[in-house]
């Protein structure tokens, strides 16, 4: 293949960008090297990376497409081929998904996991024969987004007994057969704080009379009630059949067979067992009756047919046997952790299934099951789990637990040990993890945090914003910005991929009142990449009352050691982009080597030769960490060689001064080339 110059690949993006920019700056991005095609192989690499599943229903028809198409696709064709599922394929190749940047977020999982799976605390559920028997050790882990992305480890695959975890789903059917109101005129909102298969009814005032309702859906007294509001009218099938299409949809099940989802399986001997065991819930279930709320139709006492007889025909209402019945059903149900983790995330996506794209709960619903999963679905250990991992969730004593971060995604954890309270002890331990390392807390946004990631945004941008904005605020002398950053507990002292910190940026600038500022906060001075210290930039430039503040400070300041090997030579002009965060995050991937970062800003419209306040772009970094991959996508998507710093270097400078060899022969051999 011919090798063209870098002038030639951005003359291809403007010719791209006159037909269709948006188009133009996504194709571009995903071009083969020195070409005006892309390879059809990459394209889905770059797609499922981003963590979509070819079964998706919005990519059914793409897929097609692609498989039907050559190995290589020139830009009219991309065009028609993304028309079918246009805007997922448009946030997917701009990092623009509920989880934009996901193998990391993937990578940092698949940590945690390997961590958590060392626990061997806990016991099985021992009070129904068929949990009592299961294999222990099983940790399985699967993470669904509102966008469809998919995440798995482990044992993510395995059916376990859903028990409790279909509590918060029931109490869903329920209000959307029934309405809110109704529904709570039989079970309750409040936490009991009391033991999930306490006998206790809640007593209330309610029309005028005491009623005696069950605290809410989430202990079993609730949860068998809710179970008696569905459909109380039809058959023990036509219900259960009812409960299983419904939690079908959940998961991206389709009566017509599509995206090769099936039915929640029904595990009978489960439930006979629960109905052997079960002497707490039967007991719960006349309870319930006794108070009048259960549905049900009043009997007839019939004729004795045994008059000349000791002897009498003992009533067992149907009302509680079926509601009985059917709860032990619903709880018997199994799913995978990957189904659950699709139902919780239908529950974060307002009600609709990220997968199937299907609307199967009302947005209404979903915002009143919520509050009460929250406060209320984890046993008694509700209120603590609230103020750890503070995320609505349910668990259930075959080994699951449920977590719905609203507008993110869903999480399921599998791992049969329990703890005291009837909690997976793994569990526990693996959404503690999820929300020290991530900003998902329900209450994150109360609280400054650069500790912790954000998963809504990219690594390279959760960086980008952790010093950038002081650093432009500090380099225009912006005040009030770097006031409020104090406000917020930021650290100013934070440096850049070059070690470049406010202070710095100020000095060079001439920005006396910011460096005064940053030094009565105690910001301390620090070299940067090259040993330097914001004394010489300001030395260098000659700002002269800036000098005289650092030299108040008791400090041996060194001056930078930069490598210009030809300062008066070939010198190619940066290009000026107006979202400085955007250039700092481009900066970042280059130097974390991360190309699928640099691709998806290039895709947004980035150039790929922005640069920062030090004049500083990708090719710099790439250059001076030795990140070859990302220096072969930069050159080959048109980045010119010879940008010149702040100090007149240029990445092959760069290259030559960290003693990158392999990146400064390519680079060499590119420039006697074109």
């Amino acid at each position: 293949m011919k090798t063209i110059s870098n002038k030639d690949m951005l003359s291809l993006l403007d010719k791209l960008k006159a037909k269709s920019k948006r188009e133009a700056n996504i194709f571009f991005s995903l071009c083969e090297k020195d070409s005006e095609i892309i390879s059809t192989k990459k394209f889905k690499d770059v797609l499922l990376n981003s963590g979509l599943r070819a079964k998706d229903k919005r990519l059914y028809n793409l897929f097609q497409n692609l498989d039907a198409h050559g190995d290589r696709i020139v830009f009219e064709d991309f065009i028609d081929i993304i028309r079918s599922s246009e805007l997922i394929v448009e946030k997917a190749l701009r990092g623009e998904l509920s989880i934009p940047d996901f193998s990391y977020f993937a990578k940092n999982l698949d940590n945690m996991f390997d961590e958590v799976k060392k626990i061997k605390s806990g016991e099985l559920a021992s009070y129904i024969p068929p949990l009592a028997n299961v294999d222990p050790d099983q940790f399985g882990v699967a993470i669904v987004t509102t966008d469809g992305q998919i995440y798995q480890r482990g044992d993510s695959e395995v059916d376990f007994s859903i028990q409790s975890m279909c509590k918060p789903f029931n109490y869903c059917f329920a209000m959307e057969k029934l309405g809110l109101e109704k529904v709570h005129q039989h079970v309750g909102q409040e936490p009991s704080g009391r033991q999930f298969d306490d006998l206790t009814l809640l007593a209330r005032s309610a029309v005028g009379q005491l009623n005696r309702i069950p605290f809410n859906p989430m202990v079993n007294a609730g949860a068998i009630m809710t179970a008696g509001l569905i459909g109380p009218e039809d058959s023990h099938s036509q219900r259960l059949r009812y409960i299983r299409q419904q939690f079908g949809r959940l998961i991206g099940w389709s009566p017509k067979g599509e995206f090769n989802t099936e039915l929640p399986r029904f595990n009978k001997d489960m439930a006979r067992q629960e109905n052997f065991t079960g002497y707490n819930n039967i007991a719960m279930g006349y309870l319930l009756m006794a108070t009048g709320n259960l549905p049900h139709t009043k009997t007839k006492l019939h004729n004795d047919i045994h008059p000349d007889q000791d002897e009498f025909d003992f009533y067992s209402e149907p009302a509680v046997t079926e509601a009985l019945k059917l709860y032990f059903s619903i709880c018997s149900l199994e799913m995978t952790s990957v189904n659950f983790a699709t139902a919780a995330a239908t529950l974060a996506n307002s009600g609709v299934c990220p997968i199937s794209q299907d609307r199967v709960l009302s947005q209404k619903t979903v915002r009143n099951c919520l509050p009460v999963l929250q406060t209320s679905g984890m046993y008694n250990a509700s209120g603590t789990f609230f103020q750890q991992v503070g995320l609505p969730a349910k668990s259930g004593v075959g080994g699951g637990v449920i977590l719905i971060v609203p507008r993110l995604m869903g999480i399921c954890i599998f791992s049969p040990r329990l703890d005291e309270q009837g909690n997976s002890v793994r569990g526990i331990e693996m959404a503690k993890k999820i929300t020290s390392k991530y900003l998902v807390h329900t209450f994150d946004g109360t609280m400054t945090d650069t500790d912790r990631l954000d998963p809504k945004i990219p690594i390279s941008k959760w960086r980008a914003n952790s010093c950038g904005e002081a650093i432009w605020a500090a380099s225009n002398g912006n005040i009030r910005t770097l006031e409020r950053l104090v406000s917020e507990q930021r650290d100013l002292q934070i440096g850049d991929y070059d070690m470049r910190t406010p202070l710095h940026l100020a000095s060079a600038e001439g920005q006396l009142e910011a460096v005064k500022f940053l030094l009565k906060q105690g910001v301390k001075p620090i070299p940067d990449r090259w040993g330097g210290y914001g004394y010489f930039d300001a030395k260098n430039n000659n700002h002269k009352d800036i000098v005289k503040e650092y030299e108040k400070l008791d400090i041996n300041y060194t001056q930078a050691s930069h490598l210009v090997e030809d300062p008066n030579g070939k010198t190619d002009k940066m290009a000026i982009y107006d979202d400085e965060l955007a250039v700092i995050e481009l900066l970042f991937a280059a130097f974390e080597n991360n190309v699928e970062g640099i691709r998806t800003l290039i895709a947004k419209g980035v150039p790929v030769h922005a640069g920062d306040y030090d004049s500083r772009t990708a090719l710099h970094l790439a250059a001076a960490e030795g990140c070859m991959e990302v220096v072969e996508y930069l050159v080959s998507h048109g980045h010119p060689l010879f940008v010149r710093d702040r100090w007149g270097a240029t990445p092959l400078d760069e290259a030559k001064r960290e003693k990158r060899k392999s990146v400064y022969n390519f680079l060499k051999d590119f420039k006697l080339k074109t």
